[in-house]
């Protein structure tokens, strides 16, 4: 399923076994599901295992957790890994795109050379993967004192659907984040009865998965309109959160309002994430950002994937994030 180095045996350390997840799984909404995975992996090996996600690091200053530890060490923080990230935050932008990910190499490179480390390299596009939940897996890992890891695919949904409750509180967002929203949701729950997220996403869709899943802006607005008809005499309020400008024009009439993180609102893009997940639903294609959303704030996930589709009570996704990987088509975006 994978490869895996053998160059190096050593008795372990009294130190628990570490794995060191460098890079691999794409942005913000992969990168949730991929340290859910890990967190929850660690939780069922309580006392025996630990993580550090390198991974995570650019999103660690949204989340409340891990803006105190953001080394993102799981369970225990790393003050080692916390001074690389200090040290990280004092490199221009323009330097750290450029040598971030050669960094990551590096520290990955390093489980084949270093004594006691091995490492684990995941062919993405031959489709290798990493299932949590084999225990041969687990006695790999714990047979070194370090490893490293990279790759995407990574993940046991049974372990997550475990411990949700618990990952729900690892990837609330900081307080100052939290407050703009709350202003933000707070202002139209006084205004309306109920709210519902929409997902437009429109930029990299053109091209992903074929451009299956791009919608047009009129296909968005054909199921808001569709989401009025469903909610008969309710004050029914539809907050937009788009990776691409929206000709407002279109939404002439409708109770949409722009979250403060979308592209016409021209805030920072994490709000639009914080708000949506403070929807009562949230309506998205498949996409790890909108069920990332919708499993942070525990809300109702209705999936769109088809131009034209009629919107119908039965196709909502309680379970929010576990019923997205188990979707015949969000399934697509969400393993």
């Amino acid at each position: 399923m994978y490869s895996i180095s053998r160059r190096y045996i050593i008795p372990m350390s009294k130190r628990l076994p570490l794995i060191i997840y460098t890079h691999g799984g794409g942005r913000l909404g992969n990168q949730i599901i991929r340290w859910a995975h890990w967190i929850a992996w660690v939780r069922s090996h309580e006392g025996q295992i630990e993580v550090l996600n390198m991974a995570f690091w650019p999103y660690a200053d949204c989340f409340q957790v891990w803006d105190d530890d953001r080394g993102c060490a799981f369970p225990k923080p790393s003050r080692l890994a916390n001074l690389m990230v200090k040290s990280r935050a004092a490199v221009p932008t323009w330097v750290l795109s450029r040598v971030e990910r050669r960094f990551q190499h590096l520290i990955h490179a390093a489980g084949y050379w270093c004594p006691g480390m091995h490492a684990i390299t995941l062919d993405d596009l031959g489709g290798e993967s990493i299932d949590l939940d084999d225990p041969v897996f687990f006695d790999r890992i714990a047979s070194r004192s370090v490893t490293t890891c990279s790759g995407w695919k990574i993940a046991s949904w049974r372990l997550f659907a475990e411990h949700q409750t618990e990952l729900r509180k690892y990837f609330q967002p900081t307080a100052g984040f939290a407050l703009r929203a709350q202003e933000f949701i707070t202002a139209l729950r006084q205004r309306y009865d109920v709210l519902v997220g929409m997902f437009i996403r429109q930029t990299d869709y053109q091209i992903w998965a074929g451009g299956r899943f791009y919608f047009s802006t009129m296909d968005y607005v054909q199921w808001i309109r569709q989401l009025l008809d469903l909610h008969p005499g309710r004050r029914l309020a539809i907050v937009v959160a788009s990776d691409e400008w929206q000709d407002t024009r279109a939404f002439a009439g409708l109770p949409c309002f722009f979250a403060t993180g979308s592209v016409n609102s021209q805030g920072y893009w994490f709000e639009s994430f914080v708000e949506l997940s403070l929807c009562d639903l949230i309506i998205s294609p498949p996409s790890t950002f909108g069920a990332a959303a919708a499993f942070v704030g525990a809300v109702p996930l209705w999936p769109v994937t088809m131009a034209g589709q009629s919107l119908a009570s039965d196709q909502i996704l309680t379970n929010s994030m576990v019923d997205a990987a188990r979707h015949p088509v969000f399934s697509l975006a969400v393993k």
